[in-house]
């Protein structure tokens, strides 16, 4: 990989974003669209939700009320890393194994 990129969580990607604009984890918009419908719509609710926030706060003088809404911004940053890692992470680095006669077997030590 190259030096100054950040790679996509999904380990079977090979897609990365540059590290200025993604310096912690990043997925790419086609594993991004891969995943459920409601995962996705619950992500971008989130994050809907913190700019919402971000934008009360800069217009808000009163510094009490600031603090109280930073406060609220806290919590729904802090409900949107625990679903990036929950539903959106952890199914691409442990896949759900698929029922079948390979899985059986696998489980039993027989392939």
């Amino acid at each position: 990989m190259k030096p100054g990129r950040t790679p996509c969580i999904n380990p079977r990607c090979s897609r990365t974003g540059p590290a200025d604009e993604f310096p912690g984890e990043m997925i790419c918009g086609k594993c991004f669209r891969a995943l459920p419908a409601e995962a996705r719509a619950k992500h971008r609710g989130y994050w809907r939700e913190l700019r919402k926030w971000d934008r009360r706060i800069l217009r808000t003088t009163d510094e009490l009320k600031r603090e109280r809404m930073r406060d609220i911004r806290a919590r729904v940053a802090w409900r949107l890393g625990l679903h990036w890692d929950r539903e959106i992470k952890a199914p691409l680095l442990a896949p759900e194994k698929l029922v079948g006669l390979d899985t059986f077997l696998q489980e039993a030590g027989l392939s």
